[in-house]
């Protein structure tokens, strides 16, 4: 199946945006500190933080977030990027291409508890992260800059090859 211009546009963005961010941070983790410098001048009002699954309302405000999956079973720290519309819907990228529910358990769980929505995966047919690469935090940004100049639905179906 051939892609459409706009999924043709969204690739290139995302990887426009995944190189000038390595370009600037390298390959190494980001810390929070970077990513909320980032944020809040790149989303302004609708910056909504870097934080810890843990530490985040499960009610959350309508924005752009990046979250740290780290639980005390987890392997490490990882970042992950979450758009929340205006209408509630709560969209979440993996650059492993993992499920929202298997990577934000905790939050995913308190949103269950509280009889919110499930969180919704963006496309998991491919992870544009692999091995112990640490790139969790550019790969997010990028993600989230793709859904401020483009919208949530084109940012949720990036599949890259």
């Amino acid at each position: 199946m051939s892609k459409t211009r706009r999924e043709l546009d969204a690739e290139a963005r995302f990887r426009t945006y995944k190189a000038g961010f390595i370009k600037i941070y390298g390959r190494g983790p980001l810390d929070n500190e970077k990513i909320d410098d980032f944020g809040r001048e790149a989303f302004k009002t609708s910056w909504r933080g870097v934080s810890g699954q843990d530490r985040v309302d499960s009610d959350m405000k309508p924005g752009y977030y990046i979250l740290n999956s780290y639980t005390p079973s987890s392997p490490g720290y990882h970042w992950v990027a979450m758009h929340v519309t205006s209408g509630g819907k709560v969209h979440v990228y993996d650059s492993y291409a993992r499920s929202a529910a298997r990577v934000l358990m905790e939050l995913g769980g308190r949103r269950k508890k509280e009889n919110r929505a499930a969180m919704i995966d963006s496309d998991r047919s491919d992870a544009e992260q692999r091995g112990d690469t640490a790139v969790c935090g550019q790969l997010s940004l990028a993600w989230l800059m793709v859904v401020r100049d483009m919208g949530i639905r084109s940012a949720l179906n990036l599949i890259l090859p």
